[in-house]
């Protein structure tokens, strides 16, 4: 397993060859990075309702509990990450607070002309919450607003080759049935698999199909941007759209998905 080096070239051209990108402290300047914490989060509004994934979900069992934005950044605050950890991700914070948009307004100039890139997401967590491994179906720019990560990355291929692939379902994405690092200890693809780790600042672009994992070495919290070329958000879109028809018409509770609770 190698480390991922910074990069030597713009964003742009990494997203042109398709090619994973870590950029030291691309963000830094961002107001959101010297604003946004756990108590700032928690005060937009205190009760509002949020969902919670317990666990690793990609990789484990999938189940959630309830709580309010303010009573769970404040668990985070203070430092308590729970037997199982307990996970807000793809939090819609730009669509219930768009003001807050303001805050990282240069991510626009981060994206390629002619191409779709909703607001994007937000995961926060404590230390010790993870994605299990998969990759997505659009490219992802990750951009850490606070705490640690470590992301593990693969290239296409890696956990096909493996025999790897986990039969749970989950709309955007592909997911792994065994952990990256596994897959290279067993086989002899270890120098394809790189490690890097994001402080408050820091950017990573991951290509479309391209493998990761991700680990919070501290509480955290994450934008996640994801995005691609109309042509290729539309035809994402269209298949999402009939495979998710056809996995609700056939919700019998025996095949696993990310999207409801795990029985038994």
């Amino acid at each position: 397993m190698g480390q991922l080096p910074a990069a030597t070239a713009p964003l742009r051209e990494y997203i042109a060859r398709r090619e994973p990108g870590f950029f030291p402290k691309l963000a830094a300047g961002w107001p959101a990075v010297r604003r946004w914490d756990f108590d700032f989060l928690g005060k937009l509004r205190p009760e509002l309702p949020i969902e919670l994934v317990r666990g690793d979900r990609e990789s484990a069992a999938t189940h959630f509990t309830r709580s309010t934005l303010g009573a769970y950044m404040q668990h985070l605050a203070q430092g308590d990450s729970g037997e199982v950890p307990l996970y807000l991700k793809e939090f819609n914070l730009l669509r219930r607070f768009p003001h807050l948009d303001a805050d990282i307004s240069p991510r626009k100039r981060l994206f390629p002309r002619r191409v779709v890139a909703p607001p994007p997401g937000v995961w926060v967590g404590p230390a010790g919450a993870r994605t299990g491994a998969h990759y997505d179906l659009l490219g992802n720019i990750a951009i850490l607003i606070r705490g640690e990560k470590r992301f593990r990355i693969a290239p296409p291929g890696f956990v096909e080759g493996a025999g790897a692939l986990s039969a749970k379902y989950d709309p955007w994405a592909r997911l792994s049935a065994v952990p990256l690092s596994d897959i290279a200890a067993a086989s002899n693809y270890a120098e394809s698999l790189y490690e890097v780790d994001l402080a408050a600042g820091d950017a990573l672009y991951v290509p479309d199909h391209w493998w990761h994992e991700v680990h919070n070495r501290s509480a955290s919290i994450l934008l996640s941007g994801f995005f691609g070329t109309y042509r290729h958000v539309t035809l994402c879109a269209i298949r999402v759209a009939a495979r998710q028809l056809s996995h609700l018409a056939h919700l019998d509770r025996a095949t696993a998905c990310t999207c409801h609770e795990s029985t038994g």
